[in-house]
């Protein structure tokens, strides 16, 4: 359901925004475009593009959620004050409020102390990044957005319960992964990964407890990573479980955008999908 001022005021056109995107997503857009909702959300969205107002807006109105667009950041701040809602969308760069500030205001609004926001930057500029987050952002979306980008995160956060889901989600990740400790360097391979850690293989010669440095890659989200991790687990010489140390804002947010990305399906890959990459990597052998 549309409800959005934009109709009043001649509004329309959202643009497209991302940290999610990336080719990788496209096979879950068929799914959750026709999926039934449980669970519809009362989204507010306030951008002053058109073309991303309206992008936005239709996109999730499609999806039976309850949408309720602003181009004016303070009509949207005063809403905020009044009603609640499940998510709410805020471009960065407003006139007037800006989106930092209207984040804040959301976030101190009564009604909306727990509410999702999602921020939306024209920009990958990390200090900008860490402002979000210390305004009480969720999330960061780096403009342009895309219907693939914004539809498993839409998704996702239908589920009752999706917060829980996603702190305890390990989802599959494979990925080279370079681990540096005392400065020896261990190349591994990542089997999944989760908000706090990664199982990686195969094992290391290297004490349970021992900080290391991690550096990989989630293409998906075209993020490259350079993270502190603990030692917390070994399975002989075949895996080693790592927990993430002090994960830097822009580090957490792809890593969370790319469980969001997943989540929304449950996607946990099959022993024998998992089996055929390792074999295509060579890294197995044929059974």
């Amino acid at each position: 359901m549309d409800i959005s001022p934009g109709f009043a005021h001649g509004l329309a056109t959202p643009p497209v925004y991302s940290y999610l995107s990336r080719p990788s997503l496209n096979h879950i857009q068929g799914s959750t475009a026709v999926r039934a909702k449980d669970m519809p959300l009362k989204i507010m969205i306030v951008d002053d593009e058109p073309v991303s107002l309206k992008l936005m807006r239709s996109l999730a109105a499609t999806l039976n959620h309850t949408v309720l667009t602003f181009d004016d950041s303070q009509d949207a701040g005063q809403r905020a004050e009044k009603q609640r809602f499940d998510v709410v969308f805020v471009g960065m760069r407003m006139p007037e409020l800006d989106g930092l500030e209207l984040t804040r205001r959301i976030r101190n609004s009564q009604p909306n102390r727990e509410t999702t926001i999602v921020m939306l930057s024209a920009t990958e500029d990390i200090e900008s990044l860490r402002k979000a987050f210390g305004e009480g952002a969720d999330f960061v979306l780096t403009k342009p957005v895309s219907a693939a980008r914004m539809r498993p995160m839409l998704a996702a956060m239908e589920s009752p319960g999706w917060k829980g889901k996603r702190h305890s989600a390990r989802l599959p990740l494979f990925t080279e992964v370079n681990c540096t400790w005392d400065d020896r360097q261990f190349p591994l391979r990542s089997a999944n990964i989760s908000e706090s850690g990664m199982l990686l293989q195969p094992s290391l010669d290297v004490d349970v407890g021992q900080e290391v440095s991690l550096e990989f890659k989630i293409a998906e989200v075209r993020a490259s990573l350079n993270v502190v991790a603990r030692i917390v687990r070994k399975e002989g010489a075949e895996r080693v479980g790592m927990e993430f140390i002090g994960l830097a804002p822009e580090d957490q947010n792809v890593i969370q955008l790319y469980v969001m990305g997943h989540l929304a399906n449950g996607q946990t890959q099959s022993r024998e999908a998992s089996r055929h990459w390792w074999m295509g990597k060579g890294f197995l052998g044929s059974p």
